[in-house]
């Protein structure tokens, strides 16, 4: 099926949205990009913010609505930040749907994530049907509520609306256009911003045992630009490569690629419950044809390259 002649991203200034908004430039594709203040989103035609989705004309009934938007909070205070994220990802989803049923829009993809999987399981298929209704791990608890209301909001929308909506439970992605802020960061880009850091040493805040999947943005993007060709589909997948990397490992992978050495210093304190959330992605590698992803330290030296170059702006 031929890409859509609209796509309407929300969330088009933030880490994914920018990333896919520059892949979906080279396409004949009229891309409208939503984010929070309305400020201009390069390579969108039209740019405004959430509070202005009435002044968007008649769309083509092709068109694809496209859900990036998250909360972004500091880091430094996770604590009291986790009401506010539950609060701004379940208005955002909500707002969002609300939006496609008011205009008869038919298809959504959605980023989602691993947090929605209950902490009673030791491995997440998504091959598998999952019961939403019990707990999510507690450290991460408002964040995967917030997630699993979108996709419960999805399952609400399709059944009155007729909205098919694909969601991609990702895992932790990395890639340019993430935060050049450590307080708002990520763990692959904070780890980046040390290791570019005057500082002697690297600092681990929590557990280097602490294992994570990690897949660069490039991935993510290609799978997303895939979904704009499928149709009538509503159904998840995870969105993860299947292998693990511990956070020490993946700290030594950073220096590495970054050319840099320095001696690993970790606090030893768990900044997490979950030691260990193995995910497979089997049945989205079958479904969309994906051989393999793009190895950690290939994604990471393209990383790092734009870090180089932004931070040195």
């Amino acid at each position: 099926m031929p890409l859509p002649k609209t796509v309407i991203v929300f969330g088009g200034s933030g880490f994914i949205g920018r990333n896919f908004v520059q892949a979906l430039a080279d396409r004949d594709i009229h891309v409208i990009g939503v984010n929070r203040t309305g400020c201009p989103i390069s390579g969108c035609a039209v740019s405004l913010g959430m509070d202005r989705l009435h002044e968007i004309s008649d769309v083509p009934n092709d068109v694809v609505v496209v859900n990036l938007a998250a909360h972004c909070y500091d880091s430094s205070k996770f604590k009291s930040s986790q009401s506010e994220i539950l609060l701004k990802n379940v208005e955002l989803a909500t707002a969002i749907y609300h939006f496609c049923a008011e205009r008869d829009l038919h298809e959504v993809r959605l980023a989602s994530s691993l947090a929605v999987y209950p902490a009673s399981l030791n491995f997440f298929d998504d091959g598998v049907p999952v019961d939403l209704n019990q707990m999510p791990n507690r450290s991460e608890a408002f964040y995967g509520w917030s997630k699993r209301w979108a996709e419960q909001c999805a399952a609400l929308y399709q059944q009155q609306y007729g909205i098919n909506t694909v969601a991609f439970r990702l895992s932790n992605p990395y890639g340019p256009y993430d935060s050049t802020d450590v307080n708002r960061a990520h763990v692959t880009p904070a780890f980046i911003l040390r290791a570019l850091s005057g500082q002697p040493e690297f600092e681990i805040k929590g557990n280097p045992n602490v294992e994570r999947d990690f897949i660069y943005v490039g991935d993510v993007v290609e799978v997303f630009l895939q979904s704009l060709q499928r149709r009538g589909e509503h159904r998840s997948y995870n969105l993860c490569t299947g292998t693990s990397t511990s956070i020490g490992e993946l700290a030594r992978e950073v220096m590495r690629a970054a050319g840099v050495e320095k001696p690993l210093l970790s606090s030893g304190a768990a900044v997490s419950e979950i030691v260990s959330r193995p995910a497979s992605p089997t049945r989205l590698m079958e479904d969309y044809d994906i051989e393999e992803f793009t190895p950690l330290a290939s994604g990471l030296r393209t990383t790092i390259e734009w870090y180089r170059h932004e931070l040195g702006r």
